[in-house]
C-alpha cells in the first residue's frame, strides 16, 4: 500500500491547464513536454512543434470533425497505454468547443429564432462532450498539457472586471482547472529590448494560477521561464 511520505512528484506523469492571451506561449511550453508525443491540433498551429518528435492531427470544425476525434482519442490511448507517447497535447480548448458545437448542432435540430444554438440543449451537449473527453485524457498514463485561452468576465451593469478564467463552457471553467496538478498562467514581460515568456504558477488578482508540484514548500518561483525543462530542474534542484 503507497504511503503519502514517500511519494515523490518527480515520479509520476504530470497533468499541465495552460491559460493564456493569444500569442503568449501556450503551445511554445506543450512543444517543451517529454516526447514523442501527440498533439491534437484543434487550432491548426503544428508550426509550434515543428522539429520536435510529435505527431498530430488537424480537425475541421465540422460535426465529422468531432468523429474523427473521437476515433483518434480511442488510438491514442491506446499508443499510450502501449509506451509510444509520454506526452498528449489538447491544443486548444477553444477551438475543441466549437468542434463540440458542430457535433451538438448536428446531433439536435433545434434552433433559436435567429437559427442559434438553444442554451439548455445545444451548450449543455457541448459542455457534455468536452468534460468527458478531458476526464478521459486526465487518467492517461503520461504528461497532459491542455492549452486554454481567458476569458475576462465583467459586470454588464458597470463594465468591471469581476473574473478571469479559462475559456470554457459554462462551469467548466470551473471544473476543469479543478482536475488538473497544475495551472498555469501564461504571460510575457518585457525586458529591455526583448520579450520574456513566462509561466505563472501562484493565484495573483483574478488570475488563479496553482501548482500542486510547489506546494507549501514554493519549490517553483511565482514565475517561471516557459519551458517544461526549467520547471522539472527547480523541482530536482529543491
Amino acid at each position: 500500500m503507497p504511503n503519502a511520505k514517500n511519494y515523490v512528484p518527480l515520479d509520476n506523469n504530470h497533468k499541465f491547464l495552460i491559460v493564456g492571451d493569444y500569442g503568449t506561449g501556450k503551445s511554445t511550453f506543450a512543444a517543451t513536454c517529454p516526447e514523442p508525443g501527440f498533439l491534437f491540433n484543434f487550432d491548426n498551429r503544428a508550426v509550434t512543434y515543428k522539429g520536435k518528435d510529435f505527431d498530430y492531427e488537424t480537425f475541421p470544425i465540422t460535426s465529422k470533425g468531432w468523429v474523427d476525434f473521437e476515433k483518434k482519442s480511442i488510438e491514442v490511448r491506446k499508443d499510450v497505454a502501449n509506451g509510444k507517447y509520454k506526452t498528449v497535447i489538447l491544443d486548444s480548448t477553444t477551438s475543441m468547443t466549437d468542434l463540440a458545437m458542430e457535433r451538438a448542432l448536428m446531433l439536435d435540430p433545434k434552433r433559436t429564432t435567429t437559427n442559434g444554438p438553444i442554451w439548455n440543449i445545444h451548450f449543455m451537449m457541448v459542455r457534455n462532450l468536452i468534460e468527458g473527453r478531458i476526464r478521459q485524457f486526465i487518467n492517461l498514463d503520461c504528461n497532459l498539457v491542455v492549452c486554454s485561452h481567458l476569458n475576462i468576465v465583467q459586470d454588464q451593469e458597470t463594465g468591471a472586471v469581476i473574473d478571469i478564467v479559462p475559456l470554457l463552457t459554462g462551469q467548466l471553467s470551473v471544473k476543469i482547472p479543478g482536475y488538473f496538478d497544475e495551472v498555469y498562467i501564461a504571460t510575457t514581460k518585457r525586458k529591455k529590448d526583448r520579450t520574456e515568456y513566462l509561466l505563472q504558477t501562484v493565484p495573483i488578482g483574478l488570475r488563479k494560477a496553482r501548482s500542486a508540484l510547489s506546494g507549501k514548500e514554493r519549490l517553483l518561483p511565482d514565475f517561471i521561464p516557459n519551458d517544461y525543462n526549467e520547471v522539472i530542474r527547480h523541482l530536482k534542484k529543491k
